[in-house]
């Protein structure tokens, strides 16, 4: 696989609203389909809105559940990652990331590092994820997929990228309290250098799909990116509007920016492990 089509749409969604979000989902995936596109992402918790709060444990849904037929159904003809609330067998609630393909559903990651701090309070209403693991697409090759607050821990795509991740996906809510003033806001700007840095660190794609509209005081801005592995943006979306991205992952560029500067194939994976190690011994110590 050297090239693979992918749409990213940058969507406003209804909060709480699974039937109405699922409508707007089967629209979209349609649409990419009809237009030749090998996969399709879409934001963080696009299928139920991000402040559901205590409304969290009823839209909880298992990944096999019938309600998600529409996106199975479709999946045999494209891959679909979009955001959810996900039931676990043991019944737990988590902000996942789900991906359809072939026919068949996969939670493909449960959000790691969940905020609880200023306008956040996810730890009060979700479990926590434990696994840092890439999956496996026919149509996009080996991806990893993050969620929001997850990339602004570097070891979320260190190990996504040193198990073979060529594409790093970021599923996003990120907010605004308040309107949109004058100049670039500074959550912007710093999610253009992570996005940017990681790329560039892991010589692989970093794509951003980020939600827009308002929710209660959150206003979501949007600016979804695919960035490529030399740290240059390949394409982006406006700011504070819905809009469908398209971009062409090149796999062969992965290649040729790794063959230039071999920075992250030098990497030591084995001495970070043993100081980490010892990092983590002499905290126990103390």
């Amino acid at each position: 696989m050297l090239k693979s089509k992918i749409r990213i749409v940058q969507s406003d969604c209804t909060l709480a609203n699974f039937d109405e979000n699922l409508a707007r989902h089967v629209s979209a995936i349609e649409l990419a389909i009809r237009d030749g596109m090998e996969a399709i992402a879409f934001p963080e918790l696009s299928l139920t809105g991000y402040n559901v709060q205590d409304a969290a444990q009823d839209m909880a849904m298992h990944i096999d559940d019938r309600r998600l037929e529409p996106l199975r159904e479709l999946s045999r003809n494209i891959c679909i990652i979009c955001g959810g609330i996900e039931l676990s067998d043991d019944y737990g609630v988590y902000n996942s990331a789900f991906m359809f393909e072939d026919g068949t559903g996969r939670s493909v990651h449960r959000k790691i590092y969940l905020p609880t701090y200023g306008m956040f309070e996810e730890l009060r209403y979700f479990t926590a994820g434990r696994k840092i693991e890439p999956v496996t697409s026919r149509r996009l090759g080996r991806i990893g997929v993050a969620i929001c607050e997850d990339f602004w821990h570097v070891s979320v795509p260190y190990l996504l990228a040193h198990q073979g991740a060529k594409l790093l996906l970021v599923l996003m809510s990120s907010p605004l309290r308040l309107s949109p003033g004058q100049g670039t806001p500074a959550i912007v700007s710093q999610w253009q250098t992570i996005a940017g840095t990681y790329a560039f660190l892991f010589s692989c794609y970093v794509a951003c799909i980020n939600r827009v509209g308002n929710e209660d005081s959150f206003t979501y801005w949007g600016n979804s990116s695919v960035t490529g592995p030399d740290g240059s943006v390949v394409a982006s979306a406006p700011m504070f509007s819905e809009h469908s991205l398209d971009a062409t992952i090149d796999f062969s560029t992965v290649k040729r920016v790794r063959l230039q500067s071999s920075h992250f194939l030098d990497e030591d994976l084995k001495l970070f492990s043993a100081e980490l190690d010892a990092v983590l011994g002499t905290k126990r110590k103390g």
